[in-house]
């Protein structure tokens, strides 16, 4: 699979686009790129789906921008709107994992219309995150260790990025992790997203209602996961008004799509092909 790079919303985006049929946008999340879903990718297509698979902004082959504020929610999901058009694809069914699945929700509520099927892996709808409990605050305590610029980069490179390796553990791609951190840039544009979108000043503008989601959504928790806890994904159903279903993969850490791949294809290809209800018929309004 050979990657192919578009220029969207000012930042350069490497990505696959495998196969025909029905458009699934598979996003990845921190520290991935599109190979976290190279076990998805042919099944997909051999499923008679076309597979578009981005290396998001800060990640992979895709450019860096230094900045904080090149990493905001809307300017990534702008990043997904802006190479899908430039795709030919208006509606799509989106998949994504961990940061990907915070970035596949917001799509899916803000741009309803482009959202066929929605797949949330390991992180639920963002409303679920404004009132934590004690317990998910203190297994999400690395992101509060991101927010200092300089001082992060420096202490998760040194002894041999030591400490990186000790937070990641040996789940996901974790050796290679460490490989495309160390690009020039790569580690700063990947914190720079919690920076960007988990700092006290994003908390506060984040606080607002959420609109729903209409799409039927399916949402996937795996009991491994050190990071995140089951009550964020039970959690997200009060905020989707299509069907809602939720899957627990029992065995699995957080990199689902590496850890269990034939058991997420199999609940892929089964959610994603079935038929969406139809949408209430609108009636015209009365003039007065």
């Amino acid at each position: 699979m050979n990657k192919k790079h578009l220029t969207v919303n000012g930042v350069d985006l490497a990505y696959l686009d495998e196969g025909e049929g029905d458009p699934v946008i598979l996003l990845h999340g921190f520290p991935d790129s599109s190979h976290l879903w190279r076990h998805q990718i042919p099944a997909l297509v051999d499923g008679g789906f076309r597979a578009i698979v981005p290396d998001l902004r800060g990640f992979g082959d895709s450019g860096k921008p230094q900045e904080v504020e090149a990493y905001t929610m809307q300017t990534i999901v702008n990043d997904v709107v802006a190479l899908s058009q430039r795709l030919g694809v208006q509606r799509a069914h989106v998949v994504g994992h961990d940061w990907g699945a915070a970035i596949a929700w917001m799509y899916a509520f803000l741009l309803p219309r482009r959202v066929d099927h929605l797949v949330a892996l390991s992180v639920g709808h963002p409303g679920v995150f404004t009132a934590p409990s004690i317990e998910q605050r203190a297994a999400s305590w690395y992101m509060l260790f991101y927010q200092f610029p300089g001082v992060s980069e420096e202490l998760l490179r040194r002894n041999g990025w030591r400490l990186f390796k000790e937070i990641i553990g040996r789940e996901g791609d974790h050796d290679r992790y460490v490989r495309d951190l160390a690009r020039p840039g790569a580690l700063t544009a990947a914190l720079n997203w919690y920076r960007a979108n988990r700092s006290p000043a994003a908390e506060l503008a984040g606080s607002r209602p959420f609109p729903p989601v209409y799409a039927p959504t399916l949402g996937i928790w795996s009991t491994r996961d050190k990071d995140l806890l089951e009550e964020g994904m039970t959690g997200s159903g009060r905020f989707v008004k299509g069907p809602w279903r939720y899957e627990r993969v029992e065995g699995a850490g957080h990199y689902i799509p590496v850890d269990a791949p034939e058991q997420l294809n199999k609940l892929l290809l089964g959610f994603l092909g079935s038929e969406r209800p139809a949408e209430p018929e609108r009636r015209p309004r009365r003039r007065l």
